[in-house]
C-alpha cells in the first residue's frame, strides 16, 4: 500500500479548516454569515460590510442585515452559503486574506470568465471552483 506523505503546512491548514467547520456546525445562520464576512476581510477584527457582502452575493445589504438579525435565507441561498463556506475552507491560506474577497468576485479565465461566487449556485459550478482551488494547492497553475 502506497503511503501519502503530506507537507506539514498542508496538515496544519486542513486541521485549522476542520476546527472552523466544527465550530460553526451548530452555529446560527447569523453567526455563520458574520464568520464569512470576517474571513473575507483583510483584517479579521473588522469584517467586510454587509453592503459589500450583499454585493458579492447579489442581494441587498438589508437582506444580509435581516439574516444576521435571525431571519433565515431561502433554501437556494442557504445551499450557496454552505458551498461558499466549503470553498473558503478549501482555500485555507492559499490566498492571503487581503485577496480572498477578490478571488470570489473577479471573473476568472479558468472558469470561463465567470466569478467563482456565481458558480456556487450549482453543484457543477461548485465542483469547478473546487477543482480550481485544488489546482492552486497542487501548483498546477504555477
Amino acid at each position: 500500500m502506497k503511503r501519502v506523505v503530506r507537507h506539514p503546512e498542508e496538515e496544519r491548514r486542513k486541521k485549522k479548516n476542520r476546527s472552523t467547520a466544527q465550530r460553526l456546525a451548530g452555529a446560527s445562520i447569523a453567526d455563520q454569515i458574520r464568520d464569512l464576512r470576517r474571513r473575507l476581510a483583510s483584517d479579521p477584527r473588522k469584517p467586510i460590510s454587509q453592503q459589500r457582502f450583499g454585493d458579492l452575493l447579489r442581494v441587498a445589504w438589508s437582506t444580509v442585515a435581516r439574516w444576521e438579525g435571525g431571519s433565515k435565507p431561502d433554501a437556494r441561498m442557504t445551499t450557496k452559503l454552505a458551498r461558499f463556506r466549503r470553498a473558503l475552507d478549501a482555500l485555507g491560506e492559499l490566498i492571503v486574506p487581503e485577496d480572498r474577497l477578490l478571488f470570489f468576485e473577479q471573473h476568472h479565465p479558468l472558469l470561463l470568465k465567470m466569478r467563482p461566487i456565481d458558480l456556487l449556485d450549482t453543484e457543477e459550478g461548485t465542483a469547478a471552483v473546487m477543482r480550481l482551488v485544488e489546482g492552486l494547492e497542487s501548483g498546477a497553475f504555477a
